[in-house]
């Protein structure tokens, strides 16, 4: 292809840049140029598109192709990353943990402002920690998604990176319908009685966590987890087929082999996330 002409993304056949419209296969070339650089969808079409992809997603992936965006992913991540904040939150709750003790500001004697523990962890649990809990995995879904883009282009795809974060980011939303779940499951889990949160050593709570792990509800809850990521899988796979022009073989590959490292040491060897 030289400098004068484009591929189409539809037949991927070589089109003077002119062109409006492929004339091979009748393709909208200027229309997909404007969606592509131009859309901005609101809260209202990021759902509509989310519902669009799991109910049709051969169509819905060409239209994410076409319009991409970051505004989706960035909400679904965030949804996660407040759940997965809420869900560590009960597993503190269900440790025992006392925090009725409180932090003074000032002269105990003279003015001073009683700061209750509880209220900090509470306010800790629902805007601080969500936040960099989703800057770590924002970071790690760049980082990711580029690196499944370049693998999946040494296999033959044509998807570009940011059409490929696109499709993930939709991708990914029933890991948050599954951290959304595994907060009620939490709730089901064994409890501790580890008692105040001021003198309580690292070694007892690690050994708290350890033992809330293990326990056979939280095992529902690691099944549960690959169960979503497998529908990751499947629907990502669908995604790099339909814009990468791939084979399903070539199409899987690329998506099973970076995801299901991620899903072993993350969830089933328990680095991170699944305990």
């Amino acid at each position: 292809m030289s400098e004068s002409t484009q591929k189409c993304p539809s037949c991927t056949e070589s089109v003077p840049l002119e062109y409006s419209v492929c004339p091979f296969c009748g393709f909208g070339l200027l229309e997909y140029e404007l969606k592509k650089f131009a859309f901005k969808p609101s809260f209202k079409e990021v759902f509509i598109r989310l519902y669009n992809f799991f109910r049709y997603p051969f169509k819905t992936s060409e239209e994410l192709g076409v319009a991409t965006e970051s505004k989706g992913g960035n909400l679904i991540l965030l949804i996660f990353s407040l759940f997965l904040s809420l869900r560590f939150y009960f597993v503190m709750f269900k440790a025992g943990l006392d925090y009725s003790f409180l932090i003074i500001l000032g002269n105990p004697e003279g003015f001073h402002v009683n700061i209750s523990m509880k209220l900090i962890l509470f306010f800790v649990t629902l805007l601080l920690m969500p936040l960099v809990i989703w800057i770590i995995y924002k970071l790690l879904f760049s980082i990711g998604t580029w690196l499944i883009a370049k693998f999946a282009a040494m296999l033959g795809s044509d998807a570009s990176t940011k059409q490929f974060r696109t499709i993930i980011s939709y991708s990914i939303a029933p890991v948050a319908i599954g951290e959304f779940v595994g907060i009620l499951l939490t709730l089901m889990g064994p409890r501790g009685n580890l008692g105040s949160a001021a003198g309580l050593s690292f070694q007892a709570f690690a050994s708290f966590l350890d033992n809330f792990y293990s326990s056979p509800i939280m095992f529902v809850f690691r099944i549960l987890m690959v169960i979503m990521w497998v529908i990751v899988i499947v629907y990502a796979s669908i995604g790099l087929r339909t814009m990468g022009r791939m084979s399903w073989i070539t199409a899987v590959l690329a998506i099973v082999v970076p995801i299901g490292l991620f899903v072993y040491f993350f969830y089933l060897f328990g680095m991170f996330g699944g305990g």
